[in-house]
């Protein structure tokens, strides 16, 4: 089992420039961008020539040998290009958003003959002959999975159906330091939700109740429960006390939603998880004075309700809310992929003005380019207020894999920046 200490290192393949090219034509890449490659290895702003297309015919790499063909990059002007022969240039592109690096000699630069342009997916009059010089690297150094929830179209990513999320977020009123880590207790952060909640009567249990039953009942019956999360406090007197705890309940059903109470109240199913515990307190268990949190969707809108529990019985739980269901306030936004290092949220003209404000210039939304040196100064912008990202995780397993399906909360709240 130990052999890894006594085998040798796995060896690089011998370059052989025929399989590169099979390779490159297997990853078919649109694109590149294409830089020169220095003998001292530096590289400076003169370097990048811009963006390359590889020529291709009946929608495949147009090859020639061990050679393929670019157009001529953006930033290069055509007296320039005779000084191009035997320079080595770097072509960068993507593959399934996975960075690749290929290296390649400058053959020359040719003008092509008018039956080879007529076989062309497109036309171009000349074009850049490169024949390559080394191995296509992975320029990738992640080291986990992205979870992909949206591929637009590209049936090669699998798409993540198990576990799914919601996305809501919000602005906060604190930035991310220059320089250096924040730190690492907040303690005046305040929140700015995207919309306030529409100015209510006085809150009255009776109120509530009512707002809440219409809720319910717009559901089905099977769907009439709500996940309730209940905190649990260090109630010891020590110097020392532990932090508080968020006990999951899980989903649990409303009783008597279609009946007319005489009391203002409530009424849970008790949970499974507040079984009694011979000779022990069981911490999941409710008591009366104790505070809950009921959370519940409708309508792809979500609520939370506190509320004070007012009976314990053996079979459900008496509860009245202490506030009016308060609609989740941040913006809706799409997770496109995550991962443990972050995620990937797709953009859009309401969200630039929300989070830029004022600085958000006023035709954003018939922008479509969203490049020159003003949008650099905007996106600058976005990298430095810490951003509040909302949650909501939806779970869908059939029921062969429901003993795989993992307790996740109703919500998972994260303080974040945006990076890229």
């Amino acid at each position: 089992m130990f052999n890894f200490l006594t085998r040798r290192k796995k060896q690089e393949r011998a370059f052989d420039p025929r399989q590169e090219v099979e390779r490159l034509s297997e990853i078919s890449p649109p694109s590149a961008v294409i830089s020169l490659v220095r003998e001292d290895g530096k590289h400076g702003e003169n370097d990048d020539l811009g963006r390359a297309f590889f020529l291709r015919r009946d929608k495949k790499l147009y090859t020639e040998g061990t050679c393929i063909y670019i157009t001529t990059p953006d930033n290069l002007k055509i007296a320039r290009d005779q000084g191009l022969n035997s320079r080595l240039l770097s072509l960068q592109f993507f593959n399934r958003r996975v960075p690749y690096r290929l290296e390649c000699r400058v053959v020359g630069r040719f003008r092509l003959l008018p039956e080879v342009v007529e076989t062309l997916d497109f036309s171009a009059k000349a074009a850049f002959k490169l024949s390559l010089s080394g191995h296509i690297r992975k320029q990738d150094k992640r080291q986990f999975y992205r979870y992909t929830l949206k591929n637009y179209g590209d049936s090669r990513i699998p798409i993540t159906t198990h576990i799914a999320f919601d996305a809501f977020i919000k602005a906060t009123s604190r930035e991310f330091p220059a320089e250096g880590a924040p730190p690492t207790l907040i303690t005046d952060l305040q929140i700015r939700p995207f919309r306030t909640g529409a100015a209510q009567q006085p809150f009255t249990t009776r109120d509530a109740i009512n707002l809440f039953r219409d809720t319910m009942l717009k559901k089905q019956p099977h769907e009439r429960s709500v996940a309730v999360t209940k905190v649990h406090r260090d109630e010891s007197t020590g110097a020392l006390r532990r932090k508080d705890e968020q006990l999951l309940l899980g989903d649990i059903s409303i009783l008597g939603l279609e009946m007319e109470s005489l009391r203002d109240v409530l009424y849970l199913k008790k949970s499974a998880k507040a079984a009694l515990k011979k000779g022990k307190d069981n911490p999941y268990s409710l008591h009366p004075g104790a505070k809950i949190l009921t959370n519940y969707v409708h309508d792809r809108k979500y609520y939370q309700m506190v509320c004070e529990v007012m009976e314990a019985r053996t079979q459900n739980e008496v509860v009245r809310p202490l506030e009016f269901p308060v609609e989740e306030p941040g913006l809706g936004i799409d997770l496109i992929d995550y991962s443990v290092g972050g995620c990937l949220i797709e953009g859009s003209p309401e969200l630039l003005k929300f989070l830029l404000g004022d600085k958000c210039p006023a035709r954003v939304d018939q922008e479509n380019d969203f490049s020159g040196s003003f949008w650099e100064k905007a996106f600058e912008e976005l990298r430095r207020p810490m951003v509040h990202l909302t949650v909501f995780p939806k779970q869908h397993f059939p029921d062969a894999l429901k003993r795989f399906q993992p307790e996740l909360p109703f919500k998972i709240r994260i303080i974040g920046q945006i990076v890229r």
